[in-house]
């Protein structure tokens, strides 16, 4: 009786794991499909993650990958950095990516956000609308990585010491990444160190900037300037506290 139980048991077991297996790979197989029928392709699965990537890890992922790839094929030396959090007058200030290039600083920001985008280059807000009832607005980013670049110089003066290079005449250049889930209307597109361009852009608008400019650093002081920089991607929860709360002060201001 005990052996017919178990018996009875070990099949209904099986059964079930074979049920919930058939069932996550027909999950899986629709996943692979549109609902037209078509297969999607390595690039509509990126789309997917990014439009279901609210906080724009993804987003800054993707960006990082592509920089590099930019980089490498420049073939000069470069340094990839992410998340830093600079000291300023307002506490802290979060660099989203920084490019250590022989070039010159990268400063990027990114921008994981839809809907129709509209702005100028004097505005202090920037307007982001969504349809016809839902309009928001949000910090013009060419004003936002002005103030990441004038930190970032900052830092540097008051940390650098090497004297054969002047923190004043460093290039630094901004560069703001938008999703390729938004439309960009009535943007400017690019001024004097800086441009604005959509993440599938980023391999045609920021390459020819980065090969036309002349190697300006050498290894030695690309490496400085990283650590001079390491501790700023290890800030404290105070300090993380801190920007966040800022950041969502100046959000509803």
């Amino acid at each position: 009786m005990t052996s017919n139980i178990v018996t009875l048991l070990v099949i209904i077991v099986f059964l079930a794991l074979v049920f919930f297996k058939l069932k996550a790979k027909g999950k899986q197989e629709r996943r692979q499909f549109h609902k037209d029928g078509r297969r999607k392709t390595f690039k509509d699965f990126q789309k997917e993650k990014i439009e279901n990537d609210p906080n724009g890890v993804y987003g800054e992922a993707i960006l990082a990958q592509t920089v590099a790839g930019i980089c490498d094929l420049d073939k000069r030396k470069y340094i990839l950095m992410k998340n830093l959090f600079i000291p300023s007058h307002n506490g802290a200030t979060e660099i989203d990516s920084l490019l250590l290039h022989q070039s010159g600083i990268y400063v990027l920001e990114s921008k994981n956000i839809s809907g129709e985008i509209t702005g100028s280059v004097d505005e202090e807000r920037w307007h982001q609308r969504m349809n016809a009832r839902i309009e928001h607005t949000f910090h013009n980013p060419i004003q936002q990585n002005d103030g990441h670049i004038r930190a970032l110089q900052h830092f540097l003066k008051e940390n650098y010491a090497r004297r054969d290079l002047n923190v004043d005449e460093t290039p630094i250049f901004s560069v703001i990444v938008f999703s390729d889930r938004c439309v960009l209307k009535r943007i400017p597109a690019k001024g004097k160190n800086w441009i604005i361009c959509h993440m599938f852009q980023l391999q045609e608008k920021f390459a020819p900037i980065m090969r036309a400019n002349k190697t300006f650093f050498d290894t030695k002081q690309l490496e400085d300037f990283y650590w001079k920089l390491e501790p700023c991607m290890h800030p404290s929860e105070r300090v993380k506290a801190s920007h966040k709360a800022y950041v969502q002060n100046k959000a509803r201001s």
